[in-house]
């Protein structure tokens, strides 16, 4: 991957895994060396030129370079609330004045997510959770809930792509298999198949060099899983392109195999136009056999040659 300040092609794990700012989702495209020397350089401004430091008072270090966003936190003044982080980034800002109960905190979430519900429920204070003013709350947003009364037994993911203008290249999906936070296995283009662990089945490539266009399947059969499995993470990541939305109308489905109708991961690419690499939902186990597919859309760098800050970013999601 070029760094887009110092032009010279690096290795995935020399850039950021994750966002550089707290308050935008975009994956940075200069490598750790370019931001070091940016941030060194705009710690030093203000020292230099008293006359724009007090024009930028609050406000200074690193920005995003694609939204302009500054890293650092809203001024303390402006005190009072809690945040509440989706796990693709984005975040959420209450005033705790107006969510003093856990109800007005769902209801503020349901109306920001357009899903409003009545509750019924006894009112709990949230100083009974612990939560008080500049808390965080991470939003997990399930998306399907999986059972053994709806004898869904195997899990499809299918993917396929376009080309990119510059020619064929590969627009990988990955499964990574998970027991707690420890990898178990991982299934792509070069590890399709292990016979001690059969449960999961990746197709290999399948490219279309006449229409120009790629594809590929994951199979999870989940009710022959071992009760040590806890999760699977589904990943798409661009081979050799920069980004996946230089791939050309990249379509994909997660889908029960008895249910082919049934989309369970609305995830929209164009979201992840702008990243190497996004971790799209997570197939959890809840209990007796029941699965969530839980929403992640979380951006990061990496590929199928380098799954390390893929990894990172999994560990960062706290779904273990």
């Amino acid at each position: 991957m070029k760094c887009s300040e110092c032009k010279i092609e690096k290795l995935t794990k020399e850039f950021p895994p994750t966002t550089i700012t707290e308050r935008c989702e975009h994956i940075s495209t200069s490598c750790l060396r370019c931001l070091i020397t940016k941030i060194e350089k705009q710690t030093k401004e203000p020292q230099n030129n008293p006359s724009s430091s007090s024009q930028s008072s609050g406000n200074s270090g690193i920005r995003c370079e694609k939204c302009e966003s500054p890293m650092s936190e809203e001024s303390a003044q402006e005190g009072g609330y809690i945040y509440v982080v989706l796990l693709n980034g984005h975040r959420i800002r209450l005033e705790l004045a107006k969510v003093t109960t856990v109800p007005a905190l769902r209801r503020q979430i349901q109306e920001f997510l357009n899903d409003i519900q009545p509750d019924t429920r006894q009112a709990s204070k949230l100083s009974e959770y612990g939560i008080r003013n500049n808390s965080y709350i991470q939003l997990i947003v399930v998306l399907y809930s999986i059972t053994k009364a709806e004898a869904l037994k195997s899990l499809i993911f299918d993917l396929n792509w376009g080309f990119p203008a510059r020619g064929q290249d590969y627009l990988d999906g990955t499964c990574i298999v998970y027991g707690g936070d420890e990898p178990i296995k991982k299934y792509d283009y070069m590890s399709i198949y292990y016979p001690k662990f059969p449960h999961v089945k990746h197709s290999g490539d399948v490219m279309d060099t006449a229409q120009k266009r790629g594809s590929h399947q994951i199979t999870a059969k989940l009710d022959e899983l071992p009760e040590y499995v806890t999760h699977l993470y589904f990943i798409l990541s661009a081979f050799q392109s920069n980004t996946i939305g230089e791939f050309n109308t990249p379509r994909f489905k997660l889908y029960e195999e008895s249910l082919p109708d049934t989309q369970l991961c609305s995830y929209v690419l164009e979201e992840a136009a702008n990243s190497q690499a996004v971790i799209m939902c997570c197939v959890t186990r809840v209990a007796n056999g029941m699965w969530q597919v839980i929403e992640v859309g979380k951006p990061t760098i990496g590929n199928a040659n380098d799954y390390d800050p893929i990894m990172i970013a999994i560990a960062e999601a706290g779904l273990f």
